[in-house]
C-alpha cells in the first residue's frame, strides 16, 4: 500500500506516518508512505508514486488543499486512489466531496477516524 500525507505540521505529519504503518502493519514504510510539507511536493508525489491514499491539508505554504484534490483528481480519475481531506474548517466538508474527497476529517485528527476509514465505504461519510 502506497500513502502520501500532505502537512505542513510536521508533528502530524510524522505521527500520522507512524500510525498508519502500525495500523496497515506495512512492512516496508521508507517507499510507500511519504510525508511531504507542501502542494507542491505532494502532487510531484501523487504523480510519481500512484498512492492507494492521500491524506492532504487545506492550509498549506503555497496554496490550499481542498483546490489541489480537483489536480489529483486529474492524475487519478478512476478514483482507486482514496483522498482524504484534512482541515479543522468543517465549512470546507462540502466543497472537498464537490472536488473530489473519499472522505474529510476533522482537525485535531482522531486517529480513531483516521483507523475507522480504512473499514467503510467513502459513501458512508
Amino acid at each position: 500500500m502506497k500513502i502520501v500525507i500532505i502537512e505542513d505540521e510536521r508533528d502530524l505529519g510524522v505521527l500520522m506516518r507512524n500510525f498508519l504503518i502500525r495500523q496497515l502493519n506495512i512492512k516496508t514504510p521508507e517507499g510507500s508512505v511519504r510525508v511531504v510539507a507542501s502542494l507542491t511536493e505532494g502532487l510531484e508525489c501523487v504523480r510519481d508514486m500512484s498512492p492507494d491514499w492521500i491524506f492532504i491539508d487545506n492550509n498549506l505554504p503555497d496554496g490550499k488543499g481542498v483546490q489541489a484534490i480537483r489536480q489529483i483528481r486529474e492524475v487519478h480519475p478512476d478514483k482507486l486512489t482514496k483522498v482524504v481531506m484534512m482541515s479543522a474548517m468543517t465549512n470546507l466538508k462540502e466543497e472537498a466531496f464537490r472536488n473530489g474527497a473519499d472522505f474529510f476529517l476533522d482537525k485535531p485528527i482522531s486517529f480513531v477516524e483516521v483507523k475507522n476509514i480504512f473499514t467503510r465505504p467513502a459513501s458512508d461519510v
